[in-house]
């Protein structure tokens, strides 16, 4: 957790800081949210009294970066004594199911943690195959429309191609392939905004609406 161990200069160094008053004395832990300041001090290994100039802040942030709800920590010294850990949290974003295990996920699709979901269960679940680049995509294709992005409640990976959308009515939507050349997710996904818009769709006595081919809705 610090330097100098058998290099005689680093040890002379550490020795006058630590005489001129450079010591540990005050720890300031800032942005923690739901990540418990216990789990920070577990990830430390450094005790009041050390030298100050000899902490390695580059091991301490990789230590704390590793934990579940950290996205990226600031490690600082603060003379004459103070440590100060600025960390920003993720948010969760929603609840991600593969091979049978939910696991809670991120903006960009990183997954969090898959304990303690059970407070998390209002948020949308994405099924099936798929890295984080396909989930994060995901978000920004919905987010494009915020009020039937809150209306999604599941969405489906189909053969890690395409996705289907389930409404919180019931209803599922079906988009084409992600990467088609002419008619793709997206582009369909634009497309029913807009049907949604002129036609209320969601509101129609259906339970699929298949979006799968450019020039014709099938319901």
């Amino acid at each position: 957790s610090y330097f100098g161990g058998g290099d005689l200069a680093g040890r002379w160094f550490l020795e006058t800081t630590r005489e001129a008053g450079f010591v540990l004395s005050n720890l300031q832990i800032e942005g923690t949210v739901r990540t418990k300041e216990n789990e920070i001090l577990a990830t430390l290994d450094v005790d009041d009294g050390l030298p100050l100039l000899g902490i390695d802040l580059l091991g301490i942030q990789e230590r704390i970066e590793a934990l579940p709800w950290v996205k990226s920590a600031t490690v600082t010294r603060v003379l004459p004594g103070d440590l100060k850990i600025s960390i920003v949290e993720r948010h969760p974003y929603a609840l991600w199911q593969r091979d049978g295990k939910v696991r809670l996920i991120d903006e960009g699709g990183e997954i969090i943690t898959d304990r303690g979901l059970v407070k998390f269960s209002d948020l949308m679940l994405v099924v099936g195959e798929g890295g984080s680049s396909e989930v994060n995509a995901l978000f920004k294709m919905l987010k494009s429309d915020s009020r039937l992005y809150d209306r999604v409640r599941t969405a489906i990976r189909v053969g890690n191609r395409r996705w289907d959308l389930v409404f919180d009515n019931g209803v599922r939507v079906k988009l084409p392939e992600d990467f088609a050349q002419n008619y793709n997710g997206q582009g369909a996904w634009s497309r029913f905004v807009r049907l949604q818009q002129k036609h209320r769709l969601l509101e129609r006595e259906v339970s699929v609406i298949d979006m799968r081919i450019e020039d014709r809705i099938v319901m």
